[in-house]
């Protein structure tokens, strides 16, 4: 295993995510990808206009600068590699995405996550992460 992803969104159980994926990378020597997905409101009624979906756009990458740098903080007597992103879509077609795109061996996710965007990882996200990809999945409680 050289390629752990932890999909976080800034929930406690993403940060218990993080922490779980740290020990891992640490007794397999792997490199850590840390990722949140934006989600795209570009079709919500609500963010319907334009400056709307501005506004709620660069408020959300804020936030998940933010998540990041946190996450980081985790990391920072990691002697691996640790590399820290974001995607803006559909959160779990994003991490499908990523994982395919970067040849990942463990995907490490919270159980739920009803973090800064409200969403529940563990639910349709996770479920839909766990019947799309051929990588191993580690659920954090």
């Amino acid at each position: 295993m050289k390629r752990i992803l932890v999909a976080i969104d800034g929930s406690e159980n993403s940060k218990k995510a993080l922490i779980k994926a740290k020990e891992v990378a640490s007794f397999s020597n792997s490199d850590v990808f840390i990722l949140t997905v934006v989600e795209n409101h570009k079709g919500n009624p609500i963010a319907a206009e334009e400056e709307n979906y501005i506004n709620t756009y660069k408020s959300n990458i804020l936030i998940v600068e933010e998540i990041l740098k946190e996450a980081l903080e985790v990391f920072k007597d990691f002697n691996g590699n640790v590399k820290a992103c974001y995607r803006v879509g559909d959160i779990a077609e994003k991490i499908i995405e990523f994982v395919e795109e970067n040849n990942i061996d463990l995907i490490v996710m919270g159980r739920r996550g009803l973090g800064t965007f409200s969403r529940a990882f563990l639910g349709s996200i996770s479920n839909k992460v766990l019947n799309n990809v051929k990588t191993s999945v580690l659920i954090v409680k």
